[in-house]
């Protein structure tokens, strides 16, 4: 995308990739697009081998743009997720007819039906983190509408200075002699007297970012955004985001 079709900023974050080609040469909203479209043929596929395909063919995408290692150390944070949900399934979900020990074989693959789900829309949405970054994201949606840009952006802002927050308000709770363990009841006392603090700064912090962006004239005038031109690398993505969906389609049919 050309630094005047997003308002004069580059399409994509500094650093990341100074010279994007291919796949990563094409503008954010395709992408944005291709993903959803990912994410929805995910959800409607309705076997096992069917998101093994699909999340092999986004392996297979992510090694042809350089991004295999990082994709695949974004699967450690759901291997744990995705564990107790094959244990908790094979143990505990009813219509099982044949057991090895006390886990159902019915049960264990209705488990990896949902982690294989799982671990696609994880695929999908950290290919997208990884091509784009955010500040790209960012961009796009303010091309798409100002407010939802602002939005998006005060929303990615303010996540880490809230987890900060939270962490110096558990700390000076604490130091005042607040206990976080014991039974359920207590810890949610304990964590009561720090979400309300936090939740009351963070009010506050909107209220002042408000009044800043008020006070800086947002609303006064709007951008006027360049049309963006089809090329086709674009259209080709479109393309292989409804083929993608109609693939989906397709199979729920064939399988019903």
């Amino acid at each position: 995308m050309s630094g005047e079709a997003s308002g004069g900023l580059p399409a994509f974050e500094p650093g990341a990739f100074p010279a994007p080609v291919g796949l990563l040469a094409v503008p954010v909203g395709p992408r944005v697009f291709l993903a959803a479209c990912g994410i929805l043929a995910i959800a409607l596929t309705p076997s096992i081998p069917g998101l093994v395909v699909q999340v092999a063919v986004l392996l297979v995408v992510g090694t042809s743009i350089g991004l295999i290692v990082p994709l695949l150390k974004s699967w450690r944070s759901v291997v744990r997720v995705s564990a107790s949900l094959l244990l908790i399934y094979s143990w505990a979900y009813p219509g099982s007819t044949e057991y090895v020990w006390i886990f159902g074989v019915e049960s264990f693959f209705a488990g990896l039906f949902i982690v294989a789900r799982l671990l696609g829309f994880v695929t999908v949405l950290y290919l997208l983190m990884l091509s784009t970054g955010p500040l790209a994201i960012v961009r796009w949606a303010g091309d798409v509408n100002e407010d939802l840009g602002i939005m998006v952006s005060l929303t990615l802002s303010v996540l880490p200075v809230m987890k900060q927050q939270m962490e110096t308000t558990i700390e000076a709770q604490q130091a005042r002699g607040l206990e976080m363990g014991g039974n359920l009841l207590r810890k949610f006392r304990a964590y009561l007297a720090v979400l309300i603090p936090v939740v009351v700064k963070s009010l506050v912090r909107a209220y002042g970012m408000a009044a800043l962006l008020h006070v800086r004239g947002y609303g006064s005038g709007r951008r006027v955004r360049t049309p963006q031109q089809l090329t086709a690398t674009i259209v080709a993505c479109y393309a292989a985001g409804a083929l993608w969906v109609a693939a989906a389609l397709v199979m729920m049919q064939v399988l019903r």
